[in-house]
């Protein structure tokens, strides 16, 4: 969804800026999703590798990193569709 209504003429976040100016449009949403893989494929080895004494340490601090991330996501995707609808471009 946020590649769909993200408009790079009105788009506001400035890591995004810089990858797209440094790699490109298309590499960078694959690289944003190859990221969400790869925090998945961290949460499963924490999970595997840490001791039941350390997991649930472990956890919340996943869980508070996963949440701050999907919070600035649905922030930026936010912003986006209401640049998209306030500023349609033709």
């Amino acid at each position: 969804m946020d590649i769909l209504v993200t408009t790079p003429a009105l788009e506001s976040n400035p890591f995004t800026l810089y990858m797209w100016g440094k790699l490109g449009i298309f590499l960078s949403a694959w690289i944003k999703i190859g990221l969400v893989l790869f925090f998945g494929v961290l949460c499963a080895l924490a999970k595997k590798v840490a001791k039941p004494t350390e997991w649930s340490f472990a956890k919340k601090l996943l869980l508070v990193t996963l949440i701050v991330l999907v919070a600035f996501y649905v922030f930026v995707v936010a912003w986006n569709i209401i640049l998209y609808i306030a500023f349609p471009l033709r």
